[in-house]
């Protein structure tokens, strides 16, 4: 005897989803749209459960990680120690 049949599993995974969208917007009720969308997508939430979560359109969603990806490209990766922030300096100033 199966433990679940189709039908049930398909009742599970709605339960499931639903579930999962409260957990998201509990999470991020306090955070501005894009540090949610930020947060939430390193949780790998797909972009239609983010949007659903946040209340704004999948395409917002896309091009809010497209740019929050391009910023980080652009930043320079963080070395440690006083040497690194010296060599920083010496860089700037030539």
């Amino acid at each position: 005897m199966p433990l679940q049949n189709g039908e049930n599993q398909q009742e599970t995974n709605s339960r499931l989803d639903v579930v999962i969208r409260l957990l998201a917007a509990m999470y991020v009720r306090e955070l501005n749209n894009n540090d949610a969308i930020i947060k939430l997508d390193r949780m790998r939430l797909s972009r239609e459960q983010i949007a659903d979560a946040v209340g704004v359109s999948t395409h917002n969603v896309s091009q809010v990680l497209y740019a929050s990806k391009k910023a980080d490209a652009k930043k320079p990766k963080k070395a440690n120690g006083k040497a690194a922030v010296k060599e920083q300096v010496e860089v700037q100033q030539v």
